[in-house]
């Protein structure tokens, strides 16, 4: 047994058995200080393929350079594999030997390329996977085009539970996406636009019975994706998502409460209780501080958070009013009760214009609104996808290329394993 074969394999972790090291060396490549190892790659030839001929000859080794793992991205490492060549001693026809550490017409080793898969699924650049691994950008980019194809789905099949929405991508385009509202949350689709046109074209893909088989779709309050659903999922109950109902009453009630605020001179009490501490008037109530005392320092006194929130709110009747309507939903919305969000809604007289507006617009979309109380279903889901989308883009850079970026959320996301026809081949 020869020990320097053994060390070499033990070190690099290769287990061919037709592979034997014999010698390692450092070499200047591409101007860096590099780690060499020969190898040579024996062919096991019985007979020959065409003819069947038992009787060879040896034909010389075919030398290539192979990139391999290395534990520092500065000093590179390669294989140097010299392939053993044998020629039909009847037919004239040649074989060469092949290795497990790389494919054939490839110069990058499976161990490479593996790695690479790996660190695309992480929080990283490519430029920084390219110094890694010990290639180009570009072959990282060749990689990603291999994996594009990773999202086409079964047009047999769609989630039961579908939450849509958009998010902005390539040259701040904004993207459709839709998840599987429920499970394993996994991307159903993404699309290059957002336009209804577009989103209806897809899923008029699926036959009408795997349409009729969803059975809620979750959307924002964009009204166009509530007639797309409308249209292309007949069974479907259309959910409006809790915190965008939440967060358009919060949005209004805040312009309530500077527009209050601005009637009042900058150095009175009004003005400074309504100023500060903004974020308590949109907590819940319930959750509150009733017990705790704290020192208010634009106030100039100790006081609860409950305490402090109706101080505020006894500067105007109307903001009074505004933020009773707004709690009273909230907790209707907490309780599931479809009839108290009907009673609030329809009994705000007293209310601020801004919330007037955004409960006119609750009562267009009544039903929906409603469907939100009695499922537990929301979009939260997907706008934690787009939170990770955004990641992936703001750590890149951004993307230029649309298909680069889809690929990269579908390996960060789906964790996909690619099949054997999808195995990257660059050489």
């Amino acid at each position: 047994m020869n020990p320097i074969d053994n060390n070499i394999k033990f070190a690099l972790s290769i287990k061919d058995k037709n592979v034997f090291f014999y010698k390692y060396q450092y070499q200047i490549i591409k101007s860096r200080h590099a780690k060499v190892f020969s190898t040579i790659v024996k062919i096991h030839q019985e007979s020959c393929d065409y003819c069947g001929f038992s009787s060879f000859s040896h034909n010389g080794h075919y030398v290539s350079r192979v990139t391999y793992l290395t534990a520092n991205a500065s000093e590179p490492v390669y294989l140097e594999l010299h392939k053993e060549r044998l020629i039909c001693k009847n037919c004239g026809r040649s074989f060469m030997a092949n290795s497990d550490i790389v494919d054939k017409n490839c110069c990058i080793s499976k161990a490479t390329r593996q790695k690479i898969l790996m660190n695309l699924k992480d929080d990283r650049t490519q430029t920084s996977i390219a110094i890694d691994a010990g290639v180009s950008s570009s072959t990282i980019c060749r990689y990603l085009d291999n994996y594009d194809d990773l999202f086409h789905r079964n047009l047999n099949y769609l989630p039961v539970h579908l939450a849509m929405d958009e998010f902005r991508g390539v040259g701040g385009k904004l993207h459709f996406i839709c998840i599987n509202g429920n499970g394993v949350h996994e991307i159903q689709q993404i699309l290059p636009d957002r336009y209804k046109n577009s989103i209806i074209e897809y899923f008029k893909q699926f036959p009408e019975s795997v349409r009729a088989r969803v059975k809620t779709v979750t959307v924002d309050l964009n009204s166009y994706y509530q007639d797309i659903a409308k249209l292309m999922f007949p069974n479907a109950k259309i959910v409006i998502d809790r915190f965008h109902i939440i967060a358009k009453m919060t949005r209004a009630f805040n312009q309530s409460r500077v527009q209050t605020m601005k009637k009042y001179n900058k150095q009175s009490a009004e003005y400074r209780t309504l100023k500060f501490s903004w974020r308590l008037y949109l907590k819940y109530a319930k959750n509150l501080d009733e017990k705790q005392l704290f020192y208010d320092r634009h106030l100039r006194k100790q006081l609860t958070q409950l305490e402090r929130v109706e101080e505020g709110l006894a500067v105007s009747p109307e903001l009074k009013a505004s933020y009773e309507s707004m709690q009273n939903i909230m907790k209707s919305l907490k309780d599931h009760d479809k009839d108290g969000i009907v009673n609030y809604l329809y009994n705000t007289q007293n209310s601020s214009r801004q919330m007037k507006e955004i409960f006119r617009t609750f009562k267009k979309n009544l039903e929906v609104i409603l469907n939100a109380s009695e499922t537990g279903y929301s979009n939260g889901p997907v706008e934690g996808m787009n939170r990770m989308i955004k990641q992936i883009q703001r750590t890149a850079f951004g993307f230029r290329n649309y298909h680069h970026m889809i690929s990269r959320i579908k390996l960060r996301q789906m964790k996909t394993k690619p099949d054997k026809k999808a195995e990257l081949k660059v050489a």
